[in-house]
Formats: structure tokens, sequence, C-alpha cells
């Protein structure tokens, strides 16, 4: 009787990369397979040999990369360490003499078209680290060195926040050299880990979010001849356009960057519906959301007016079309944070809440309404429900409301 030998299946299989969930992976003898939020597979290869550790990119799917060419590359590097140790140059590294600003400069022109946050990271490179470490060699850079500056940060009361984006700019700095010198070492990477309490978020009230809506004109003009020049006239336009932006967030849930990037091509007011599929950051559009996936949203009664309002001023300029949130309907505003800022002071809200803090409005008060939370996730567009959880809270009234359920 013959036993039937079973077929081994490839850990790389077509059936097991399709199952994989954005960023999960699977790996086998130092060739990793990752599956990335858009969908898109890459090629990598992390392992050690001769007690050197080799890290790095192969390609992505839409490289052409496949199976066999990520092993060819790997025996390439494998053979190449031999190769190393036997004629005694393994472990030295071809960019530990470099100066750190030479490759800062690098990263910051690779981050231009690859990160989000590139101004910000600009800006924390020029007034922290540069002044810091641009003169010193990589290979020189401890992580005494950084525990140092952390410390000096925190001392100088620089946020929590502010400090782990340092430190993660400059850790990223580092990956980005050892793409090219997988024997660099990276002095982050042995930091002690800071815990730090997250600010908590709270919602506006009803009182505050009736002022922001209420105050009348928010954007006034100059006038500049006539027998009224010097006086100030009400910018209707821009008013609506304030309110809409307030909305968008207290009765949509929209991001402020969902919001910049809304067109009217999405807005459908007579099926009361609004499609998420753009953002706009730093003034420039970008064609998918934070977590890649398009969603739709109800255009509610209380919304509704306030885009009606809007949608005619922008008729009347003959601005049908294009972005809601703009000076031209192409371009798109860089900050909604400062404009906020504009509207609550004007509005009498004495408190410090952010416009961020009108998402975490909108969820709090779809939850009283007892709206399941998979529905709000799905508004608010968050991957995780966990994270819905977070801005769901519980005010004051709810509490007083649910007492009374116990009597």
């Amino acid at each position: 009787m013959t036993t039937a030998v079973k077929k081994r299946t490839s850990t790389f299989s077509e059936k097991a990369k399709k199952e994989l969930a954005p960023g999960q992976e699977i790996s086998e003898n130092g060739i990793i397979y990752r599956k990335r939020k858009d969908g898109c597979g890459t090629w990598r290869y992390d392992f050690t040999q001769s007690g050197i550790r080799h890290k790095g990119v192969i390609g992505s799917d839409r490289d052409g990369v496949t199976l066999s060419q990520a092993r060819d590359v790997v025996s390439e590097i494998r053979a190449k360490a031999i190769t190393e140790r036997m004629s005694g140059r393994t472990g030295r590294s071809t960019q530990s003499t470099r100066l750190f600003r030479e490759v800062a400069k690098e990263y910051l022109d690779w981050s231009e078209t690859h990160h989000q946050d590139h101004r910000h990271n600009v800006s924390r490179m020029n007034n922290h680290l540069l002044p810091r470490f641009g003169e010193r060699r990589l290979g020189d850079m401890t992580t005494a060195m950084i525990e140092t500056m952390r410390t000096e940060l925190r001392r100088a009361e620089v946020s929590a926040q502010t400090i782990q984006r340092i430190v993660s700019l400059l850790s990223c700095t580092f990956d980005f050299a050892q793409k090219s010198d997988p024997n660099l070492d990276n002095p982050t990477t042995r930091l002690s880990r800071v815990k730090h309490q997250k600010k908590e978020v709270v919602p506006f009230t009803r009182e505050e979010t009736d002022a922001l809506l209420n105050i009348g004109a928010i954007q006034y003009n100059t006038v500049t001849r006539g027998p009224n020049k010097g006086k100030k006239t009400e910018n209707k336009a821009k008013t609506a356009e304030f309110r809409a932006m307030i909305g968008l967030s207290l009765f949509a849930g929209l991001r402020a960057s969902e919001a910049l990037g809304l067109t009217w091509e999405n807005v459908d007011l007579e099926r009361g519906l609004i499609r998420v599929n753009q953002v706009a950051m730093e003034g420039t559009i970008r064609n998918s959301t934070k977590t890649y996936k398009p969603r739709v949203v109800p255009i509610t009664g209380s919304l509704k007016p306030l885009l009606e309002d809007l949608r005619q001023h922008h008729i009347q300029a003959q601005r049908e079309t294009g972005l809601l949130l703009s000076r031209n309907g192409v371009d798109p505003y860089n900050q909604i944070p400062v404009m906020f800022g504009r509207v609550r002071k004007q509005a009498g809200v004495t408190s410090e809440k952010g416009h961020h803090a009108l998402r975490h409005t909108f969820a709090t008060r779809a939850s009283e309404k007892n709206i399941d939370l998979k529905t709000i996730q799905r508004w608010l567009g968050h991957a995780s429900i966990a994270t819905t959880m977070i801005y769901v809270h519980s005010t004051e009234e709810h509490l007083e409301s649910a007492a009374k359920l116990l009597d």
C-alpha cells in the first residue's frame, strides 16, 4: 500500500497573500511579505548573517517583484556577507562617517513626496535636531546623547507628544540611511520608553455649539472708497463658509482635512449624502482618506441649511463646482485650526477646545441618541471600533438621564 505524499504549501502562496489584512505580514528564511494599507504587497528582507543584521526593501507587487526574485536578492546578500566575512570586511558601515545634516537633507527631500507631515518635520529638524546633531557623524551619535536631548526638552516644557515626534523623526532619518547601509547602528532603538498621559479631548456643550453657529457675522470687509470708507461690512459668503466648516465636523463627523478636501461634486443635497474620498493637507489635495477607504455620511437636518446657504453664495460667485472651503474653489486652505480659533474667540467660547473636539461632540451626541457604535465607526471613518469608543463621552446631562432610569 502506497502512502500519498502531501504537497507542501508555500508560505507565500497566492491564497496566503490574499488573506492578509492591511498591516499584516508573512515571513520565511529572512524574506517578508507585508500588505500595505492601500492593498499593495511589499517584499522585504530582514535576517542576521555572521552576527550582522541585514534589513531592507526589495520591491512591491506593483514593481512586478516575485517570490523568485526576492529569493535571488536574499541569496545574493547572504553570499556577499560570507565573502566580506572571509575577507575581514564584515560590519563596516559606509554611512557612519557622514554628517547628520547631510543625511537629514536627503531624508527631508525624500519625505516631501512620501510623508504627509513633511512641513512639520522640516520645522522639527531645523529647530531641534540640526542645531544639536548637525555637525556630528552618524557613527558618533549615541543613545545617551539622545536621552540627554529628551531630558532637556522636558525641562524646557516641550510637550511629551512633541518630544516623541522629534525622536521619531530622528529614528526615521537613521532608518533612511540604513536602506543603503544595513550595518549602520540606529541609537534610537535602545531608548527607554516613556509613558505619557494623553490629553483627553472634551466635547463641546450645547451652549458652546449654539454660540459657535449663531454669532452673526464672522468675517468682515473694509470699505475702501465712498462715503462709508473705513467702515466694516459683513462678508456673508465667508460667514457661510465658516459655519459650513463647523457643521461638517459637528453634524457629519468629518475630519478637518476631509472638510478641506470636500467638493460640491461629492455633496448630494437632494439625497442627503456626502461622499468622503479625499483630503487636503498643507494646501495639497490627496486622493485618499486617512484610512484609505472612501465612505458615505448622511446630511442631517441641522447641516443641510448650512450647506444650502454656502451653495447659494457659491452659485452667485459662479463657483458651482470645486472645493467648498477655498478662496477660489481650487486651492484648499492650509489650516482649519487657525480659522476655527478666530470663530471660537468671536463666539465668546472661553474653553481651549480645538476643532477636533467637534468630531468627539458628533460621536457623543450620536451615541446619546442610541445609534450603535458600528454605525458611528463607519460615519467617522475609523479602522477600529476601539478608536470610536475613545470619541464617545458621557456628558453630565446623559449621566443624569441614565441615573433617573434606575429609580
